[in-house]
C-alpha cells in the first residue's frame, strides 16, 4: 500500500526524478499528459518544465514514502502536478502520474496540494486542456467542480477550476 506525501518541487527535482518517471509511463500515458505518444520529450519542454519558479510556474511532487529505495531518501517519485502561466490568461494545469500508481487516489492528493499551494500564492484559476477520452483527468477535474469552457479543438475539454 502507497503512503503517498507531497511536497512542492524544485529544480533540483527535476534533475533528480525527471527520467526515472518518464521512463515509467506508458505510451497511452505518454500521449493523454503531452497529446502525443513521445518517446523522448525535446530539450526545450524538458527545460521549460524544470523552470519552476514557484509563481508562475510552480510544481508539487508526490512520493511513495513506503518504497525503500536506494538513493530516494523521501521514497520514490510517483508523480507531479503543476501550473504553468502563459503570456495571458489564467496558468495551465498538467497531473502525470506514472502507471503503476494510477488510480490509487495520487491524483487527488496532488491536486489538493497544488490547489493550496496556487492559493497561498494567489493563484485564483486554472485552466486544464485534457483530451476528451482522458477519463481519468476528467473525473479528477470534476470532483473539483471544474467547470467546462468552449475549446477550439474537438479532442479537448478545456475546463476551469476556480481556486
Amino acid at each position: 500500500m502507497p503512503a503517498i506525501v507531497t511536497r512542492e518541487a524544485t529544480p533540483d527535482d527535476f534533475d533528480r526524478y525527471f527520467e526515472e518517471g518518464f521512463a515509467e509511463l506508458s505510451a497511452e500515458s505518454r500521449h493523454l499528459r503531452f497529446f502525443t505518444a513521445v518517446r523522448e520529450l525535446p530539450d526545450d519542454v524538458k527545460h521549460r518544465l524544470r523552470n519552476v519558479d514557484g509563481w508562475r510556474h510552480a510544481a508539487v511532487v508526490a512520493f511513495d514514502a513506503a518504497a525503500h529505495l536506494p538513493d530516494h531518501p523521501e521514497g520514490k517519485a510517483v508523480g507531479v502536478a503543476r501550473w504553468i502561466s502563459g503570456p495571458s490568461g489564467p496558468p495551465e494545469l498538467s497531473i502525470t502520474i506514472i502507471d503503476e500508481y494510477q488510480g490509487q487516489g495520487v491524483g487527488t492528493r496532488l491536486m489538493d496540494a497544488l490547489l493550496a499551494l496556487a492559493r497561498k500564492r494567489g493563484v485564483r484559476r486554472i485552466i486544464a486542456d485534457v483530451l476528451r477520452e482522458n477519463t481519468g483527468m476528467r473525473h479528477l477535474c470534476n470532483r473539483y467542480n471544474a467547470v467546462v469552457q468552449r475549446s477550439d479543438d474537438p479532442t479537448v475539454v478545456r475546463y476551469r477550476i476556480d481556486v
